[in-house]
Order: structure tokens, then sequence, then C-alpha cells
């Protein structure tokens, strides 16, 4: 599977549902999408299976943007906070620790 979006417009905020795997080839439709859209904009990742480095460093860029980043799955989490720096390792969670 490939890259789907679907743009919802509705109540003065705009969705941009991401399904299948971002890459660096699917940039420009991103982009596009978000471009088009009216703000604010949700970005829903409940069906985004993946992400390679591309296409990380594209959802950060709009996160820090202003855009908010919902429904990620644990995997696509831990992609979105891994620290940027090549071979670094992701961020450890915080709380209680487990015994």
């Amino acid at each position: 599977m490939g890259l789907r979006l679907t743009v919802i417009a509705d109540r003065g905020t705009t969705s941009i549902h991401v399904d299948g795997r971002l890459t660096a080839q699917e940039l420009g439709e991103l982009h596009k999408a978000v471009r088009s859209a009216a703000a604010p904009i949700v970005l829903d990742l409940s069906n985004l299976m993946s992400a390679d480095d591309a296409g990380v460093a594209a959802l950060r860029g709009l996160a820090g943007e202003g855009m908010r980043l919902i429904g990620a799955t644990p995997y696509v989490t831990l992609l979105l906070q891994a620290d940027a720096r090549p071979g670094a390792a992701p961020e450890k969670p915080r709380g209680r620790p487990r015994r």
C-alpha cells in the first residue's frame, strides 16, 4: 500500500487522514494537501503504518508549524519522538519504572 490522503473540512477545522506509508516519494502529495487546506489543520495518523526518514522529518516540521498530529500508533509515536541524530536511541518512556 502506498499513501492515501483524505481531507475532511468540518466546523472550521480541516482534518487530513494519512493512511499507508509516508515516504519521500509521497511528500509532494502531503504538502499539496496541506497547502490547499484551510487552517487549523489536524493530521490524523491513526492509519499511518510507517514513515521513512523524510516522512518523519516532514511530520515533525508540520507539527513545528503548529499542526496537531493525532492518533499515531505507538510505532509512529516512537519514530516522531526519536532524536533526529542518526543512530540515536528513541527517548525513554517516562513514568513509573517496571518491577
